[in-house]
């Protein structure tokens, strides 16, 4: 690291740290949601595998109505993944808003560089995320035009 970038203890103006104190009930508010939802999908997972576990073992109505085992045990799976997504970004922004009451109780350059390092630690994560998806996006969209051509081809009459 550049020592000329390295923080020091010298002390951070007010309006810094008072525009930081403004934004940590938000940043707050958001982990305490993000973790909630994390929290939703870890029971909707544990719903969807017990409904498949349930539909595997009932009557065969039972398995019809809920689409079998195959069908709810990997969406059960991924309501799992979905959840383990949210911890982290749920964890930077409690970091954040931790450190920003450090910041607000001693008000340091050091105190100050920890918390804006949990922020980019929390923007970096959802910019990842972001990319991610925008590619998933793109690969469906392309499936999806691939698929409805081959079924528009199959309902003409054509190849298949």
């Amino acid at each position: 690291m550049d020592p000329t970038l390295s923080p020091t203890n010298s002390a951070v103006s007010t309006a810094v740290i008072d525009q930081l104190v403004r934004t940590k009930g938000w940043t707050r508010f958001f982990s305490v949601l993000l973790w909630i939802g994390a929290g939703f999908l870890v029971l909707g997972g544990i719903a969807l595998i017990g409904m498949g576990a349930a539909s595997g073992l009932a009557d065969e109505a039972l398995a019809d109505q809920f689409g079998g085992a195959m069908a709810t045990l990997p969406l059960g799976i991924l309501y799992f993944l979905m959840a383990f997504i949210y911890i982290y970004p749920a964890l930077k922004l409690g970091k954040f808003s931790s450190r920003i009451a450090d910041l607000s109780n001693q008000p340091t350059e050091t105190h100050l560089v920890s918390a804006l390092n949990e922020q980019r630690a929390f923007w970096k994560y959802v910019g990842i995320w972001m990319i991610v998806f925008f590619a998933l996006y793109i690969v469906v969209i392309i499936g999806a035009i691939c698929f409805g051509a081959i079924g528009a081809m199959t309902a003409a009459g054509g190849p298949g």
